[in-house]
């Protein structure tokens, strides 16, 4: 590729950048390139289908959005002549039967349908138009394309010019989707796309195979069970023993692998990423792996080479939320800039009311002086969720809400020594484990601290930001409402035991570890049989021992043991009927972990060159059912009627032990264009009330006709000017 000159100092933003998505919106009349637009262009073409209730389809089995598309003000200049590539009406209808027959294919043996969200619809058009021109001619998209590209650099002349396509280039679609918006089901149909475009223009004996990259053995897993819903065949590819001289299969099923297992040479765990061939359809979830540039490990480089290699002569698709995060400021940007065919990243998911709503509980700036009374209103926030969720569980059904979760995440611990991260975050799981311990066993010092807290104000607790402002003001209203009604506080220690802890007496705190290779730690109260938190960071035997020790020297009144039990209990985590209540992971969960119950974050150490897990970690605290399946804030929603209380298990709270990582955190908001959402500081205004004094109200009226007792009316009563003669 042409190295870009810079015609001046400026760069690109990534999201400003897209030239594949900006072409593709630009075929249904919407040049993204006129100057003084004050509406994104995303904006203009997703206003007449964003109403939730065109979901769905019609009697003839047509989706709504297509005729509300179809029939709005803006379509209708996408007919147009001004063109060979313009969509018209006629072209529209054929990709949304296209779209309907696939969404039919992967719903059949679903017990809930498959009802897409707009942007979701949006993505597959867009996907049916590019691989339309990709298969039918070739030449013609490619010289659209860098038609755009000199445009784009012709009307942004202060920044350094675009590259123009190459045809190579043109074999890799990249969708960048929000955490939570459903890209696994988008990832079935554009394989089923694939398959439908490559056997009409006489092309589906050209590759080898279908293979989905996946980040690790348990989501390689969740795949298998996810296509087998979708009637998708699709097996675990080293699982099965398969090998140099397997048979390729073309795309009559898909093959699973984890990117760990390729190489350059076939091992044991491993497999010669040359056996495979350069003739392949690439699947690739979470396609940030290893595109952090000089920032990315070895290993993870290593990962990109190869799964470049798979797909050298074939087509790929990539999926990811956070594309924009591992690749800004790499020598990946450009060319992933320009493979991005759909744009709906979270800042455009938050905006549309999708997921939960957030708040940020900053770190207090004398954290070391105040660090037990923050994690106990941390604690007592996460139980306020447990509690609203277990007293309002009736009318909660309708809106799918599951029960609160509370986590803490930040990087593995892996064997052997603990590297510098990984020494950090055993640090930070040492505070919590050592304030747990505290709680349970100091019952007196806990609920002195809960009345501090629910009375008091940030100047006397010293939960300050650096404002001035009290973190936690008005977060307990539900607590304040069930203390005024006469619960004490030995009460509240005691419900909090039984719904966090399950355990009716505090006392010992005791770590199990876990046999086996699960890399668990279960907690646990005392003699209860019941965990109530998990452990799970890679290496447990290290942490423990490190939990153990600081144990020791702290004089803790916890014991670390290793269980009987061998069965791992991770996956279960993510069920409502989990008796976990509490979970301290590593980030090697985050990706693709399936749970929505995730309510109360909290946020450890995680690398520098580790951006883009920031938005991973809280893409999976956001994802929210919503009601009757509409992914949606209930003040979003259409339902009839919103239960009290509900935005509080709406809303994911974010704390940390570290004030380092949450100014990142800040940090990442707001280069999303997001707000903080910090809490809202309230101002109490005095008020005089007047009482009744047993007189009645003065008040100024219109006097009273002497002939009936009406007032008079202006209108009716007043004399008719009259004019005189002019």
């Amino acid at each position: 590729m042409a190295k870009r000159k810079s015609k001046g100092p400026k760069q690109h933003k990534f999201r400003d950048k897209l030239l594949l998505n900006q072409w593709l919106m630009s075929l249904f009349g919407i040049d993204p390139l006129r100057e003084g637009a004050k509406k994104r262009p995303f904006h203009k073409l997703a206003e007449p289908i964003r109403d939730p209730r065109l979901e769905g389809l019609d009697k003839d089995n047509l989706h709504h959005f297509f005729h509300s598309l179809t029939r709005s003000p803006l379509f209708s200049y996408a007919g147009v002549d001004t063109g060979t590539l313009q969509l018209s009406r006629e072209q529209l209808l054929v990709y949304e039967e296209n779209i309907v027959r696939h969404t039919q294919a992967i719903k059949a043996k679903r017990h809930r349908p498959v009802v897409w969200k707009y942007y979701q619809w949006l993505s597959l058009l867009f996907v049916e138009i590019y691989l339309d021109r990709y298969f039918s001619d070739r030449e013609s998209l490619l010289a659209a394309l860098n038609d755009y590209v000199d445009r784009f650099n012709r009307r942004h002349t202060e920044y350094a010019d675009m590259d123009t396509f190459n045809e190579d280039e043109l074999n890799k679609l990249s969708l960048q989707n929000a955490t939570g918006s459903g890209k696994t089901l988008l990832m079935h149909v554009n394989y089923l796309q694939y398959k439908h475009y490559s056997k009409k223009y006489g092309k589906e004996n050209d590759l080898s195979r279908a293979i989905l990259i996946s980040p690790n053995e348990r989501l390689s897993e969740q795949h298998i069970d996810e296509f087998s819903e979708s009637n998708i065949g699709a097996s675990n590819f080293s699982k099965e023993g398969h090998n140099l001289f397997t048979q390729a299969l073309g795309l009559s099923r898909v093959d699973i692998l984890e990117i760990t297992k390729l190489g350059d040479k076939e091992g044991p765990n491993t497999i010669a990423t040359r056996s495979l061939g350069d003739q392949n359809l690439l699947l690739v979830d979470e396609g940030h792996r290893g595109l952090s540039g000089i920032n990315a490990k070895a290993d993870e480089n290593a990962w990109f080479k190869n799964r470049a290699m798979l797909c050298e002569k074939g087509f790929t698709f990539e999926y990811s939320a956070t594309f924009d995060q591992a690749v800004s400021g790499t020598g990946h940007e450009d060319d992933y800039a320009k493979t991005v065919v759909f744009d709906y990243s979270y800042r455009w998911f938050y905006e549309d009311g999708f997921g939960k709503d957030y708040q940020i509980l900053n770190l207090p700036e004398s954290f070391d002086e105040t660090r037990a009374v923050y994690l106990t209103a941390c604690l007592l926030k996460f139980y306020q969720q447990l509690d609203i969720y277990a007293d309002k569980s009736q009318v909660l059904q309708s809106f799918n809400i599951e029960k609160p979760l509370w986590v803490f995440v930040g990087s593995t611990v892996t064997g052997g020594k603990l590297g510098k991260d990984e020494q950090i975050v055993a640090t930070d799981v040492a505070q919590i484990i050592a304030f747990i311990a505290d709680f349970l066993s100091s019952k007196d010092k806990a609920c002195r601290r809960m009345e501090e807290i629910l009375t008091g104000n940030g100047q006397d607790t010293g939960l300050l930001d650096s404002n001035g402002v009290d973190i936690f003001e008005s977060s307990f209203t539900w607590l304040a409402k069930t203390m005024n009604a006469g619960l004490s506080y030995d009460d509240l220690y005691k419900n909090i035991l039984q719904a966090l802890f399950n355990t009716n007496t505090g006392g010992h705190l005791a770590l199990d570890r876990v046999k086996g290779e699960s890399g668990e730690i279960a907690l646990r109260v005392g003699t209860s049989e019941t965990p109530f938190g998990l452990i799970n960071v890679g290496d447990a035997k290290a942490l423990a021992d490190h939990i153990e020790g600081v144990a020791n020297q702290d004089g803790l009144s916890l014991s670390v043991e290793d269980s009987d039990f061998s069965q791992a209990t991770f996956d279960s985590v993510k069920n409502s009927s989990s008796p976990v209540n509490l979970l301290i992971g590593s980030k090697k969960f985050v990706e693709g972990w399936d749970c929505w119950r995730v309510s109360t974050l909290g946020l450890m150490h995680v690398g520098k060159s580790e951006g883009a897990q920031i938005i991973q970690l809280f893409g999976r605290g956001v994802r929210l059912k919503g009601y009757d399946w509409s992914l949606k804030r209930s003040g979003h929603s259409y339902a009839p009627s919103i239960p009290p209380y509900i935005e509080e298990l709406e809303t994911l709270n974010v704390f940390g032990v570290e004030a380092d990582f949450m100014e990142k955190f800040r940090q990442f908001l707001a280069d999303e264009g997001l707000p903080g959402n910090e809490r809202r500081r309230v101002f109490k205004i005095p008020l005089n009330v007047t009482y009744d004094f047993g007189k009645k109200l003065q008040i100024i009226r219109p006097k009273r006709k002497t002939d009936d007792g009406k007032e008079y009316d202006f209108k009716k009563d007043a004399p008719v000017p009259s004019l005189g003669q002019l």
